[in-house]
């Protein structure tokens, strides 16, 4: 099908590189435009797409933005550039932009973003064509009263569970959204669970109208809804990494709902080619009474899907504002959102925490003696083998000038201790080249882990005790380093037994 797409560019080397990298059809209708009235252009023409060079338009984008939603516009909007910050992107894309590729990047993804924006396109364009058939045939059974409640009912889910999840980025609500909306109006369920992931971390919800299962039975549910999201995707879940939240909280603990049963109705959350979740429920009576409304699941399946992707890409973007740009891990910004999320989240299922703080001794030494690029050079270094040492679950960061620290979930204080010990022996043992001299760094650390704090729902408490840790630790190193000579290798670090 022919393709409608307008670009807008002061620059013909950008529109050049555009036409190459995507090979447009002979069907489809490609109009460039740097005019002044490139707005009148937008909103009278039907565009399938609209390619934009931000550093040329500016913040014209976000009027363009509310125009087009407010028109019901369908067009996904792409831009480029390189004169924005990482903030203006997250909240052009959470404002409702398709995408935004860095100009340097500009020729290897376009084509990518482009193809993927349409098919994102086209599955809003399917959302709303169902809303309006719905429209239509509730007017053409305005007599069919019966009929006429459950097309309300379903047109009413559909358009107040757009409007909370299309744009929303706080996935942790989802099923409190979806019951909120109207969802047990129209599908008659006793169990209702979704499993999804944002960034690396996968987390499952679940409710159910009539109370909750016991603990093991949510476990189980947990671990079976895993194994079948295994068999679709091809993708392996370690269950135990799966954060869980249960709602309503507050009602008693059932265990005799047959939630592990054959009538259980799986629908994966699926945007382009990609395998973002999936959604599953359990019917008060059979799964043919759910299977009835094949085609309000699979809308609602839509939603949830492109909402999913939409708050992945915020999460994508996020995280480019919370990297240190010396070393390439977190920064302190990072740092302290990870912190305060892993506290919520110990305090919350009673699982075990640690920190680490992490100090370079006599890194003044160091800049003083061989310069300030050597000292980055050796943050570098020792940052690479940080990471190196580290598990895939722990979160490592550059607290500030020399100081790292690192985030252990699921850990208690003494293994805290055998992999910081793990970690400084990687790290001791191997010489640091710089400026053709061989280095010997040493750190000093400090461990605080959750169980040593009171009930306390502030994640600060749990730095400052790793803090006071790390500072006794420096206590104890003499009052001048020293420098030790061997073979002319300068050894930078704590010159104390241990």
């Amino acid at each position: 099908m022919a393709e409608k797409v307008l670009i807008i560019s002061n620059s013909d080397t950008d529109v050049n590189l555009i036409s190459k990298s995507i090979n447009f059809k002979e069907s489809d209708t490609v109009i460039f435009t740097s005019s002044c009235d490139m707005e009148e252009l937008i909103f009278s023409g039907d565009f399938a797409a609209i390619l934009a060079d931000y550093d040329f338009v500016g913040d014209r984008v976000l009027g363009w933005i509310d125009m087009l939603q407010k028109n019901k516009s369908t067009s996904c909007l792409i831009l480029y550039g390189e004169k924005s910050s990482a903030e203006n992107i997250a909240e052009i894309l959470r404002k409702g932009a398709y995408g935004f590729i860095p100009r340097s990047l500009l020729a290897e993804r376009i084509h990518d973003t482009l193809i993927d924006g349409l098919e994102n396109r086209r599955a809003f364009a399917e959302i709303l064509e169902i809303i309006e058939e719905q429209k239509t045939a509730n007017e053409r059974l305005e007599q069919e009263k019966n009929s006429l409640r459950n097309k309300n009912k379903e047109l009413n889910f559909i358009n107040r569970f757009s409007c909370e999840v299309s744009y929303d980025l706080n996935w942790e609500h989802i099923l409190p959204n979806m019951i909120n909306a109207g969802f047990l109006n129209i599908i008659d369920a006793k169990f209702i669970s979704v499993l999804y992931r944002i960034g690396n971390d996968w987390n499952f919800s679940c409710y159910s109208p009539d109370g909750l299962c016991d603990e093991s039975t949510t476990d189980k549910i947990k671990n079976d809804i895993c194994d079948k999201f295994v068999s679709i995707s091809g993708e392996k879940i370690d269950s135990k990494e799966v954060s869980m939240s249960v709602y309503p909280s507050e009602s008693k603990a059932l265990s005799n709902i047959p939630i592990l049963s054959s009538d259980q109705l799986i629908l994966p959350l699926i945007f382009g080619k990609h395998q973002l979740g999936v959604l599953t429920m359990l019917p008060k009576s059979s799964k043919s009474s759910i299977n009835k409304n094949s085609e309000i699941l699979s809308t609602i399946s839509n939603i949830m899907a492109m909402s999913l992707n939409n708050v992945q890409e915020y999460e994508r973007v996020k995280k480019m504002t919370v990297r240190d740009g010396l070393t390439g891990v977190y920064n302190q910004k990072g740092f302290k959102e990870f912190i305060e999320n892993e506290f919520q989240k110990a305090r919350r299922y009673k699982r075990s925490l640690s920190l680490i703080m992490i100090d370079v001794d006599n890194f003044k030494i160091i800049n003083d003696t061989l310069g300030h690029l050597a000292g980055d050079y050796v943050l570098i270094e020792l940052a690479n083998r940080l990471k190196i040492s580290l598990r895939n679950t722990d979160i490592l960061a550059r607290y500030g000038g020399d100081e790292f620290a690192i985030i252990l979930p699921d850990t208690k204080s003494k293994e805290a201790e055998i992999l910081i010990e793990r970690v400084l022996t990687h790290v001791r043992n191997d010489f640091i080249e710089c400026n053709c001299e061989k280095l010997l760094v040493d750190v000093s650390h400090g461990i605080a882990a959750i169980d040593e704090l009171e009930l306390t729902d502030n994640a600060l408490d749990l730095i400052a005790v790793a803090d006071s840790k790390l500072y006794n630790a420096k206590r104890r190193l003499h009052e001048y380093s020293s420098i030790v000579l061997n073979e002319s290798v300068p050894c930078f670090g704590n010159s104390l037994a241990s």
